[in-house]
């Protein structure tokens, strides 16, 4: 075995021949009744040096290490299971200011809360709570709940995640603390607007992989926009590799996701590629050998790929024309699970998989002049990257491919947009007699014979929808419409007072005075549209449609109300969401690689420095 391999490499090998052969070092001989020392027999240690390669001294001292942590452990739960206190496993990621160890232990009761936590590493590490985030078992966890209650057991790892100045680049580490809060609330606020929302600058539309909208229940929509939205800014940080604040906003989408029905995040490759990203996350942070929710995230990302792909990326194929796009993702993937593979000892497995990742890395390399040649034209440096990878780096089938891709976009927009217009215009419609939403097509139809608006919404509102019924009513009795149109503004709000001689003025001309009444308040006081109106209907008021079935006051649930954004809110959109929501859907699949061919090369060189 080569001379550089680190502690860690040898305390697992050791610990692995170890369990192998049921050696208890917490037991008689190797630990006494005191729990110090015992003795370590020759013939072991000699073996262990011959098997590794490596000195007898340095065997004897990683046994020792082990056995102290054997000890410790077992110590550790006797405590827990007379005194309720936990030992829970913390590890600094990331840069950060402390002085001390980056692991070390904490004990305290699981009824504690997730801010007294925060305060014990603080006091440990040296460093501000305020800045601060915690993450056990894959979630964040939060300052006013109980540890209990957010999968922290006994013996739990916890990653700290400190917002550090130097990685954001931020005036205060405070600043960027207040910048995640603020992001979450803004993003909060978006997927709250309903679909039909006429501020189209906030939008946020969820398509299946053919670039269609899912139909989604409100409940449902809102989850995903806010999953989608953070994930979407976290993968922003995740380029410019601000990997602290990217995990925690990661792992912020992971729980909006979380939400949803499974079927509806197999629709979808989103939480796939949120689960490889947090993964991702985990390496950079030097944490992806300690935590076993990486392992199940990257199976699920395997399962959920192969269910929307196809086990040969034949769907995929199918549906885009080509796989090679998201050829990128498999790099990442295999690339993850082989340094899994290596930290679980699978040395075999870990070789195949980092040479899975190297072999289809390369298949997508692209030539750098051939990339500049499309940008020179005008096209986005990651479209141009994608589409030269498509056709396999023919630049003009890659400027036909991007060409068409743009097509296809604006007509799906198109349409979309169309839609939610027309569902504003139901909105604004009203209701029928009966209780439906007004039929915009019949509606159009109407519109286009020549007939009013204001009219054919009337008329449509009193028949029900009956076509051939609004048009006999629009063609004999147009004069009836003429009450049964809302005027501009709604009578129920008018402030303004009847007068005796108002009414007197209109039973002059030989109508009732109740009648005269109640046209005078639907006409605000109009002396004039009154008389013409009640002449136009023989004297006899139409009935008028219920308050919840007129023009812009449809209401199918509480979500239809409009929710405005505060200034607070629209300012935290433009500055921290808008300008991280790529153009270009695809975007998450522009992945340059040169990353994934670092950690590659690392990993194949520590993996042949074992085999020496």
């Amino acid at each position: 075995m080569a001379s550089n391999v680190t502690e860690e490499e040898i305390l697992d090998l050791l610990r692995q021949q170890l369990n192998s052969e049921k050696i208890k070092l917490w037991l008689s001989p190797y630990t006494l009744e005191d729990g110090a020392a015992g003795e370590y027999p020759e013939a072991l240690i000699v073996k262990y040096s011959s098997s590794l390669n490596l000195p007898k001294e340095v065997i004897a001292e990683a046994i020792e290490n082990l056995r102290q942590h054997a000890v410790a452990k077992l110590a550790a739960r006797k405590k827990f299971q007379q005194q309720g206190i936990a030992t829970l496993k913390v590890k600094l990621s990331g840069n950060t200011d402390s002085n001390g160890s980056k692991t070390f232990d904490v004990e305290m009761k699981l009824d504690a809360s997730g801010f007294d936590l925060k305060k014990r590493i603080s006091d440990q590490s040296k460093i501000p709570a305020e800045i601060l985030k915690l993450i056990s078992c894959g979630h964040v966890i939060e300052d006013d709940r109980q540890l209990s209650h957010q999968w922290v057991r006994h013996n739990s790892q916890v990653m700290v995640i400190c917002l550090s100045e130097g990685e954001m680049e931020a005036r205060s580490q405070e600043e960027q603390a207040s910048r995640l809060a603020r992001t979450k609330d803004a993003a909060q606020a978006l997927a709250n607007r309903k679909e039909d929302s006429d501020h189209d600058n906030y939008f946020i539309q969820i398509a299946d992989q053919d670039g269609k909208p899912l139909e989604l229940p409100d409940g449902e929509r809102r989850a995903l926009s806010m999953a989608m939205m953070l994930n979407e800014k976290g993968r922003a940080c995740l380029k410019r590799k601000q990997y602290g604040e990217a995990l925690v906003l990661l792992l912020e989408a992971d729980g909006a996701f979380k939400l949803c029905r499974s079927e509806i995040l197999t629709a979808v490759d989103n939480y796939a590629v949120l689960c490889l990203d947090i993964v991702w996350c985990y390496l950079c942070l030097e944490n992806v050998s300690e935590l076993p929710d990486a392992e199940s995230r990257l199976t699920m990302c395997q399962d959920c790929f192969r269910r929307s792909y196809g086990d040969n990326l034949e769907r995929l194929a199918g549906i885009k024309g080509d796989s090679s796009r998201e050829l990128a993702l498999y790099v990442r993937l295999y690339l993850l699970q082989g340094i899994l593979a290596f930290y679980h000892q699978q040395h075999n497995l870990a070789l195949t998989l980092l040479n899975k990742a190297e072999t289809t890395l390369n298949s997508l390399q692209v030539d750098e002049s051939k990339l500049m040649q499309v940008v020179s034209m005008g096209f986005d440096i990651s479209e141009a990257r994608l589409c030269l990878r498509a056709t396999g780096g023919n630049v003009s089938n890659a400027i036909t491919k991007i060409t068409e891709r743009r097509e296809r976009k604006k007509e799906i927009i198109e349409k979309e947009k169309e839609k939610r217009q027309k569902k504003r215009l139901a909105l604004k419609l009203g209701k029928t007699a009966d209780g439906q939403k007004v039929n915009i097509e019949v509606y159009e139809s109407l519109v286009g014979m020549g007939f009013p608006t204001s009219a054919v919404a009337a008329s449509l509102r009193q028949t029900n929808n009956d076509l051939h019924r609004a048009l006999e009513l629009l063609q004999e009795q147009p004069e009836l419409l003429q009450l049964a149109t809302d005027p501009d503004e709604d009578d129920d709000d008018w402030k303004g007072v009847i007068t005796d001689s108002m009414i007197a003025m209109v039973t002059e001309v030989g109508f009732q005075p109740l009648i005269a009444r109640e046209a005078l308040q639907r006409y605000r006081g109009n002396i004039e549209k009154t008389v013409q109106a009640l002449f136009a209907c023989g004297g006899i008021l139409p009935p008028r449609p219920s308050k919840e079935n007129r023009p812009g006051t449809s209401r199918d649930n509480d979500d239809e109300v409009e929710i405005e954004l505060t200034e607070e809110q629209k300012k935290a959109v433009e500055e921290l969401i808008k300008p991280d929501i790529p153009e270009n859907e695809e975007d998450y699949l522009d992945l340059t690689l040169d990353d994934e061919a670092k950690f590659i090369e690392q990993y194949k060189t520590m993996l042949a420095s074992l085999r020496k």
